[in-house]
């Protein structure tokens, strides 16, 4: 594995590569969780544009994931929503690797935000590995969510 995916906006994409992006799966708890790439899609088109930044992650011209940012100006901070990376390429270290594309894209693109929140469920075991990794920490402790027990977490932002 290489650890350049390429991130592009899915404002960017063709009607065919979208599509390909939308049928891409995760595990059924995994869309309990957090969505299926349809539905995590579909949050992105209804969202407003000046606020809100999807992108998805290409391995060899192939689809691998996606991440949706949603902005808070007034707080110079944004919330990652939708961190996905397909059945086929998990367990792979490509969640390391687009977490951090993911966010140097945002940050290119919304040079006024310094922090980055997200909620996680307590049992996502991967994703918080992926996220402490970064530095994120707890802002509170965990606390109960729609799904169970969930972490607040944060991060400033090093530019």
């Amino acid at each position: 594995m290489t650890d350049e995916l390429t991130v592009r906006n899915l404002a960017d994409l063709t009607s065919t590569e979208f599509r390909r992006l939308e049928r891409l799966e995760v595990s059924a708890r995994q869309e309990v969780l957090g969505k299926s790439f349809a539905e995590s899609l579909e949050d992105w088109r209804a969202a407003p544009r000046d606020a809100t930044l999807g992108v998805c992650f290409e391995w060899q011209g192939q689809p691998v994931g996606l991440a949706v940012f949603n902005r808070v100006p007034e707080l110079k901070a944004a919330s990652i929503h939708g961190l996905k990376i397909a059945l086929p390429w998990q367990g792979r270290g490509w969640g390391h690797v687009a977490f951090a594309q993911a966010v140097g894209r945002m940050m290119e693109l919304w040079p006024d935000v310094d922090t980055l929140r997200l909620s996680v469920d307590a049992e996502n075991a991967p994703a918080l590995t992926i996220y402490r990794a970064f530095g994120m920490v707890d802002r509170v402790p965990p606390c109960e969510g729609p799904n169970g027990m969930q972490h607040l977490m944060h991060v400033a932002l090093v530019r």
